[in-house]
């Protein structure tokens, strides 16, 4: 364009210099490591499983009619499946961190906090997987319906990639979106915040307390159907 056309237009011909500013230890970043922490939250996930086939088995083989002739209660069952499952997890999160590392991963963060946000997402998916073994009848099923089942709830939790805004209603400035019912979410931002951002748990109270709440809500819901429906004479 004509210098006088510029000048008319009042455009200048300073030159823009644009300078990026990284978040300590962010820079080198790829995609690869921002999504670390949803590859993580989708292996714990991955619970409902291993929940629902265990206690399906158990059923179809008659261990719970042989466990009534003990002074076992369904307390006692339902709480080791649930510490056996959150051990498995508690192994499972630092074997994908490492393997994360050997890929190039760079972590910002603290493990052990990351570890105590998968724990607390373990107890979402075992009450997922209580849930499953409800309704399933043999291993096979109850593998299948929980793959049916932690699938959707890991893809819309903006766990793998961003997902578009759903709001449902605004909360002290805060808008919740329809994901924000998934604890899925909630343990993927945390995960994010920690890992690749290298923040504490100061930073990520809000997540901490959405996932316990509904970690707490789906393990309960979990324990009270399996009850009803599977212990009801046990």
């Amino acid at each position: 364009m004509p210098q006088f056309a510029k000048q008319f237009l009042g455009w200048r011909d300073d030159t823009l210099t644009v300078v990026y500013e990284f978040l300590p230890g962010t820079g080198a970043m790829g995609d690869f490591s921002f999504g670390v922490g949803g590859v993580i939250v989708f292996g714990i996930m991955f619970a409902v499983i291993p929940t629902a086939t265990v206690l399906v088995r158990e059923n179809v083989k008659g261990t719970l009619r042989r466990l009534r002739l003990t002074r076992a209660g369904s307390g006692d069952l339902l709480v080791g499946v649930t510490l056996a499952q959150m051990a498995v997890v508690a192994v499972q999160i630092p074997i994908t961190f490492g393997a994360a590392l050997a890929m190039g991963f760079r972590s910002n963060g603290s493990l052990p906090l990351a570890m105590a946000v998968g724990l607390l997402l373990s107890l979402a998916a075992i009450g997922l997987g209580l849930m499953v073994a409800c309704f399933a009848r043999n291993d096979g099923e109850a593998a299948n319906l929980g793959a049916g089942v932690l699938v959707p709830v890991v893809f819309i939790s903006d766990a793998l990639y961003p997902m578009p805004d759903v709001p449902l209603f605004t909360v002290a400035g805060r808008t919740i979106q329809v994901y924000d019912l998934s604890p899925a979410t909630h343990a993927a931002e945390a995960m994010r915040q920690v890992l690749v951002l290298g923040e504490g748990p100061g930073a990520i109270v809000y997540e901490l307390a959405a996932l316990t709440l509904l970690s707490t809500l789906f393990l309960a819901v979990g324990v009270a159907l399996y009850r009803r429906l599977r212990l009801r004479r046990f």
